[in-house]
């Protein structure tokens, strides 16, 4: 039996990314003066990321040689895709019965819009997997959409630039990372055209956008780029799946960490 390591489990099974879509959104409900926390949505949100997030690896099992696996996510995926796909349906059958139970009816009718663009995205994403796909941007969008999806009120513009763009970070500086991945894979990206170093010139500006935006480093927007963008300079140092874990770790604990700041 392979026995994947310990820090490993959250990515191979796709918890990582609801973590994430789960604790930004705790931040902007403590952020935005019409919207209280409801455990409910963020049942609905955690369940709908993993959904999208699993049903992405599948796929690319599905239409990769499993011989081109060089992560442990895809690997993880290969060694149990009949459960995983069995347990998919079931998530999303609980998915379907609480968001029709618990979202009114303009966020069931949004929601599944949104469900169907995600569908759309993985389909274009798949067929398009050879070419430059900007999947970067894609997913930023609707990673970013669907967690600000279940604030109350108007989207506010000025919340879903600063996410989009924390988001598109993170996208880009994985993918970076995972060139080699997904060149096994047969897989190329529009963000493998950026060499490391102008990575970090976007993300060393980023930071400079955020310190203006926000007047100062206590936000976590500003951390959250200044720590991706250490990572990212000494990723040479890291293998593909420590680095994504030890990112995605660090999407997850700041903006819960600025719940409590003052």
């Amino acid at each position: 039996m392979n026995r994947y390591p310990f820090w490993s489990y959250l990515n191979i099974s796709a918890i990582d990314a609801p973590l994430i879509s789960v604790s930004w959104y705790l931040y902007f409900v403590q952020k935005s003066a019409e919207s209280s926390f409801n455990f409910n949505y963020c049942l609905i949100l955690g369940l709908s990321v993993w959904l999208g997030y699993m049903a992405d690896r599948l796929f690319d099992i599905r239409f990769t040689k499993e011989a081109h696996f060089a992560s442990l996510r895809h690997q993880f995926c290969k060694k149990f895709e009949s459960a995983l796909w069995i347990f998919w349906a079931i998530v999303l059958t609980v998915t379907v019965f609480f968001s029709l139970s618990y979202l009114n009816s303009d966020k069931i009718f949004v929601g599944f819009a949104l469900v169907l663009f995600i569908l759309l995205y993985n389909l274009l994403n798949q067929y398009f997997s050879q070419g430059k796909f900007p999947k970067e941007v894609l997913v930023s969008i609707l990673f970013t959409y669907g967690t600000l999806f279940f604030l109350e009120g108007p989207l506010e513009i000025n919340n879903f630039i600063h996410f989009f763009l924390i988001c598109f970070l993170n996208c880009l500086i994985i993918s970076n990372k995972d060139k080699q991945v997904d060149k096994l894979m047969g897989v190329r990206s529009w963000a493998h055209t950026f060499s490391h170093r102008s990575i970090c010139v976007v993300m060393s500006l980023s930071c400079i956008y955020y310190l203006i935006t926000f007047k100062g480093v206590m936000n976590p927007f500003f951390t959250t780029c200044l720590a991706s963008t250490i990572l990212h300079s000494v990723s040479h140092r890291i293998t593909a799946d420590k680095f994504r874990v030890t990112t995605e770790t660090l999407y997850t604990l700041i903006p819960l960490m600025a719940l409590i700041w003052p």
